[in-house]
């Protein structure tokens, strides 16, 4: 026992530079003193202004007045920071140089401390699985070599060998689970020590910055942090689909003797997964707070219709009559932005309707937008129920997509970073994660549910039109047939990448990087001339694997 507790002894706390060593607290008071009434005074008028804008229990006059009062405090207070930034700047280098200096024996010593820690735990742990393991083996040949004299009374002596088998069979396990425990405990407690010493020397650089860090400390405390949380069984869980992916892919440029690797082939897969990208970054939001949308499809062939069509040489006068439909004699640049502008109009209007009856009435999105899909096509096939297809003017196609569709790469790009700033940057992303984490608890704290749902939707329907333009770019022709089942490989794309239907968890990283893997997949196997029935086969392997791997996680989580 006295060896068990001896493993988890961490240094103390006195050992610490920055608790032995007055210096640093008198580096922390000059920096203190010389900040008062400049960078610290600076920091609190900001901050008052900012919550003096945001208060709309003040009246106007009186908050006007004190954030006018709070301006010319604060040019006081960067003047006189800005006359002893030179004095900071020199005690800031000189405690940061003392830390580096004083910290790294102390670290180093306790590194070392702490590695025995952890191999003595590794060999305390093999010695006790091998004292269990001799223990065990020897239970069991008593067992099997007891007899009917051995036997309790009224019992079959085979019955009872089962038995006590069975019984040595658990304590066994019960005896190496609380060795695995007891040495994982020793383990953590010897990395926590090493990251707590490190998160000293952070903290004190914390303190001294006024919360401010260089490049340098902020890769290392990412470093160290990674190096204390990392843990191989999540990585693989986390990452699993991603591999068996990424084999596969081998596979496939070895059987293309590595033609797939050439930069054709990787500039089709982008170009082909660029249009697809804008309806995953749509639906990622729906399924961000559990929800689905079936009707991608049905925006697809409304959209990519509505882009032909006005896009097109034909003024189908045979069809709708010699109207406002024939805008062959429009300048281009109007034409295609009425294009977008119908595609994008139209989509949001669907979608909202499905947001509104989500939000409000709490229906499930798989009934509100099968239902805007049926309603949606309906419409659309009894309006255009005389054209079989639209065609687009084959130069103007060419121009939007660009050599090989290099172009669609540039605008899927851009519409990436636009609603990875969304998702990250701004409150309604912040938000979108609280509603699709726990809607209740959101609507506590005081997030309006509504806003936000009916916000997704419509951010949803944005990136649906858009979709539906560069599809319509992509293919050059189509009806409102077009794009039936896209919503399968939209959804399917955000669940390989991780974004969760239990809610509240997924990145716009994973959309991408599942839209990609299923274009890819797709294109490898064409390029490779297999049966275009296979790929639904491994669609489907691919999509039951990451709803696995995310219930498990999610299991786990709970």
């Amino acid at each position: 026992m006295e060896q068990d507790n001896k493993a988890v002894v961490t240094t103390d706390k006195q050992d610490s530079p920055y608790v032995s060593n007055p210096a640093f607290e008198d580096y922390l008071k000059q920096l203190n003193e010389l900040r008062a009434d400049g960078e610290n005074k600076a920091i609190a008028l900001t901050n008052e202004i900012q919550d003096l804008k945001l208060n709309k229990q003040i009246e106007k006059e009186v908050r006007d007045d004190a954030i006018a009062t709070d301006k010319a405090a604060l040019e006081i207070a960067k003047e006189e920071r800005s006359k002893k930034k030179d004095q900071v700047h020199e005690i800031i280098r000189k405690a940061i140089q003392e830390s580096n200096t004083q910290f790294k024996p102390y670290f180093d010593e306790l590194c070392s401390r702490e590695r025995a820690n952890i191999q003595e735990a590794k060999e305390e742990y093999a010695s006790a699985i091998a004292g269990y393991k001799d223990k065990h083996q020897k239970r069991l040949a008593i067992i099997n070599n007891m007899n009917a004299a051995d036997k309790s009374a009224g019992t079959d002596i085979e019955k009872q060998k089962k038995i006590e088998t069975k019984a040595e069979n658990i304590a066994y396990k019960s005896h190496i689970h609380e060795a695995t425990i007891d040495r994982d405990t020793k383990i953590t407690s010897a990395k926590d020590a090493k990251y707590n010493a490190f998160m000293e020397k952070y903290g004190y650089a914390t303190k001294v910055r006024n919360n401010k860090h260089s490049i340098l400390e902020s890769i290392e405390y990412k470093w160290q942090h990674y190096q204390n949380t990392f843990n191989v069984r999540d990585y693989l869980l986390r990452n699993a689909l991603y591999f068996v992916v990424i084999a596969l892919f081998i596979v496939f440029i070895i059987i293309s003797k590595g033609n797939l690797l050439s930069g054709n082939n990787i500039i089709g897969i982008l170009s082909q997964a660029s249009p697809k990208l804008f309806y995953s970054l749509g639906v990622a939001g729906l399924i961000l707070i559990a929800g689905t949308d079936l009707s991608i499809g049905r925006m697809t062939g409304l959209g990519l219709s509505i882009c032909c069509l006005i896009l097109s040489d034909n003024t189908y006068a045979d069809k709708f009559g010699n109207t406002w439909f024939n805008l062959t004699s429009a300048p281009w640049g109007l034409r295609i932005c009425l294009a977008i502008f119908l595609s994008i109009l139209l989509c949001v209007l669907f979608s909202a309707i499905a947001g509104f009856f989500t939000a409000k009435f709490k229906m499930h999105p798989f009934i509100t937008t099968l239902s805007t899909q049926l309603l949606m096509f309906g419409l659309v096939e009894v309006f255009f129920s005389n054209i079989s297809s639209f065609n687009m003017n084959t130069t103007l196609k060419a121009n939007i997509i660009g050599y090989q569709g290099w172009i669609l790469i540039i605008y899927a790009a851009i519409a990436t970073l636009i609603v990875w700033f969304i998702w990250n940057k701004t409150k309604f992303g912040k938000y979108m994660y609280a509603v699709g984490g726990n809607p209740e608890a959101a609507a506590v704290s005081g997030i309006n549910v509504f806003k936000i749902t009916m916000g997704i939707f419509v951010m949803a329907g944005v990136l649906y039109g858009l979709g539906g333009f560069f599809t319509a770019a992509q293919v050059g022709t189509g009806n409102p047939n077009t794009g039936y089942g896209t919503e399968l490989d939209a959804i399917a794309a955000c669940v390989i990448g991780g974004i969760s239907f239990s809610g509240g968890v997924g990145t716009i990283k994973g959309a991408v990087i599942g839209t990609i893997i299923f274009t890819g997949m797709t294109y490898c196997l064409t390029n490779l001339g297999y049966d275009p029935n296979i790929q639904y086969i491994f669609k489907g392997a691919i999509i039951m694997a990451a709803v696995c791997l995310d219930s498990i996680k999610y299991l786990k989580k709970k």
